[in-house]
């Protein structure tokens, strides 16, 4: 995501020509970044000395008072990240996005989650992680050459490098111990809460009918097709996706380009490796599509496990997000 200008860019060109001496190579893009980076340092933060040996300059630091972070935790952050002149590439903080006229109404907000040992944050950001705490702030310029990986918005696993250098800033909102057991815990809380069940239907998933169809006549048969519709939320109740076309213009994520027809199943509850084959839904929402029958309505919630992983779906889902859906199988 690419941002608005901001401040700065007049300042670190005059800094940039009076401190390289030729033009570098474009074969050595890291060594010519590498010597801006030292210039802008020299000019805002002179005598700083790079952060350990991960390249990185840590700027400021407040460590935060709230649970620390481990080597196994996983943290739940906001940031900004700015080129040097200032220029704003990509942030997960709403109010800055609506500043700059780029709030999405189907993107999230809610910070983005990584594990810190993964080897998926650039060295330098990674090693200053591990000595916070919730609630704590960092900034840090990181150089392209020491950025490993890129950490824009659910891109924390994409293995493309960086190629310009970065300034990011950071604030720790949430350390989680163990993801999964927290995603158990906030799921079990929010369907007994909800919908009076405090016990799975199947492994990591929650289920239970809200209409009831169940005419022995109509039972669904092995191999054949059904008709669902849906709409699937994330756990603070944002709509992701439907294909209800009333249901995705009162949420404000209409498409155009969709159609809305009713999603297609080929129905095999007995043969697993068929129904994988046949359809391409996330495994919680097939598991819970054969639970049902014909002109039945149910909710589910389920663990990211069965949903979309460790990366989440972007712009609409985060990383480590169990999601609820409401479904609908047509009549036959």
């Amino acid at each position: 995501m690419r941002l608005k200008k901001a401040l700065f860019s007049t300042l670190l060109l005059a800094v940039v020509l009076t401190s390289s001496c030729a033009v570098e190579p474009e074969s050595d893009s890291y060594y010519s970044e590498n010597r801006v980076m030292k210039a802008w340092i020299n000019r805002y933060y002179p005598g700083l000395s790079t952060y350990g040996d991960t390249g990185a300059y840590l700027l400021e630091m407040e460590k935060g008072s709230g649970t620390a972070v481990t080597d196994s935790s996983y943290v739940r952050a906001h940031y900004t990240k700015r080129s040097l002149d200032g220029t704003i590439t990509s942030t997960n903080i709403q109010e800055l996005s609506e500043q700059l006229g780029e709030y999405s109404v189907s993107s999230w907000y809610g910070g983005n989650t990584w594990r810190v040992d993964q080897g998926n944050l650039p060295d330098g950001l990674e090693k200053a992680l591990k000595s916070m705490n919730a609630g704590g702030h960092l900034k840090m310029a990181i150089p392209a050459s020491a950025s490993g990986h890129e950490y824009t918005v659910y891109s924390a696993f994409n293995s493309n490098p960086e190629t310009e250098n970065q300034v990011i800033d950071l604030t720790i909102d949430t350390v989680i111990a163990n993801i999964y057991a927290y995603q158990e815990e906030i799921m079990r809380e929010w369907f007994s809460r909800n919908y009076k069940i405090a016990d799975t239907a199947a492994l990591h998933l929650y289920f239970k009918k809200l209409e009831e169809h169940s005419a022995e006549s109509d039972t669904i048969s092995e191999g054949s097709t059904v008709s669902v519709r849906y709409i699937g939320r994330l756990m603070n109740g944002q709509v992701f996706d439907t294909n209800i076309e009333d249901t995705a213009k009162f949420y404000h994520i209409w498409d155009s380009s969709n159609s809305y027809n009713a999603l297609t199943i080929s129905y095999y509850k007995d043969n697993e490796e068929q129904f994988n084959q046949d359809n391409s839904v996330v495994t919680g929402f097939g598991k819970a599509v054969l639970m049902m029958n014909y002109e039945e309505k149910a909710i589910t919630l389920f663990s990211s496990q069965l949903g979309y992983g460790e990366s989440g779906s972007n712009p609409s889902i985060p990383e480590y997000s169990p999601l609820v859906f409401w479904l609908w199988i047509e009549k036959k």
